[in-house]
């Protein structure tokens, strides 16, 4: 993810009307917040976050239940691939059928996830409007005695880079990595490489992040959000079981491509001598595939 906004950062200059607009709307909400709740710009930055989020469960809604849900078809594409791994065009024709079966768009998360991204770069004008108030703004540690003793590792402003809660976005970052990937479809290799890539992107964040400074207010914000989201991922996932039910065990009968059940006796099909099921006796047939139009 944190590729891709470095990536669309290059070509957000035609949104530039959107991000503008964005940021003079949440430098009000911003202000609002500080004066009448918080008093206290860093803690301002959090309630934002939680604000944003909640503006945002529609999107995030849909993006968890696609998630859930292609995480749930998970072993039924681990059938298909296994079933078609030499025959590449059926192996695409059954991976397609089975989605349209269960009414799953596999880019249906790409939506809400893109919507973020000018939220962020709105996120990030807020605070270049308000520079003189974030350069005399502190927070917790950041802007404290201690903060001006170790200038190099702790803000001493939360306009200044602060690699303490860069730290801790780094590690909410992976933990958010670990939760959301869809490891089920993959092999060994491609877990391990999931698994480099959740250690891998969290420390590129935090060498980049020291490397440019990256405003503690803006990681403030980060990191107080993607805690939300994950708590609101964890939550979604306990609360709200997928609609997919989980796929019948496949049986040796199965896969030589007859049916789970004996349709004479409704038992599960054990085959025997003369494909025949081994409790009622009657030759078991395979099911005759339906013509598509």
């Amino acid at each position: 993810m944190f590729s891709v906004i470095f990536a669309l950062a290059a070509l957000a200059n035609p949104f530039t009307d959107l991000i503008s607009m964005l940021g003079g709307l949440f430098n009000s909400v911003l202000q609002w917040i500080n004066v009448n709740v918080t008093h206290n710009y860093g803690w301002s930055m959090i309630v934002l976050a939680l604000v944003v989020n909640v503006l945002l469960i529609p999107l995030t809604i849909q993006r968890l239940r696609n998630m859930q849900e292609m995480q749930a078809l998970q072993p039924y594409l681990k059938r298909i691939q296994t079933k078609y791994k030499n025959d590449k065009q059926k192996l695409g024709e059954e991976t397609m059928k089975l989605y349209r079966e269960h009414g799953v768009n596999m880019f249906g998360g790409c939506l809400p996830t893109l919507f973020q991204f000018p939220v962020l770069f709105g996120v990030y004008n807020t605070i270049t409007l308000n520079t003189d108030h974030f350069q005399h703004a502190g927070w917790l540690w950041i802007g404290s005695a201690l903060s001006h003793q170790f200038p190099n590792f702790l803000a001493t402003n939360l306009y200044a880079g602060d690699k303490v809660l860069l730290g801790l976005y780094a590690v909410s970052m992976y933990f958010s990595i670990k939760l959301t990937s869809n490891t089920g479809m993959m092999d060994e290799q491609q877990q391990q490489m999931m698994n480099t890539q959740a250690l891998l992107m969290p420390v590129m964040l935090f060498v980049m992040g020291g490397l440019y400074q990256w405003h503690s207010a803006f990681i403030l914000y980060w990191l107080a959000f993607n805690v939300l989201s994950v708590a609101q991922t964890v939550l979604f996932m306990r609360i709200n079981p997928s609609r997919i039910p989980k796929p019948v065990e496949e049986t040796d009968a199965m896969k030589l491509g007859y049916p789970h059940d004996c349709p004479a006796c409704n038992e599960t099909l054990v085959l025997a001598k003369g494909n025949k099921c081994s409790k009622c006796g009657v030759k078991a047939r395979k099911p005759v595939p339906q013509a598509t139009a």
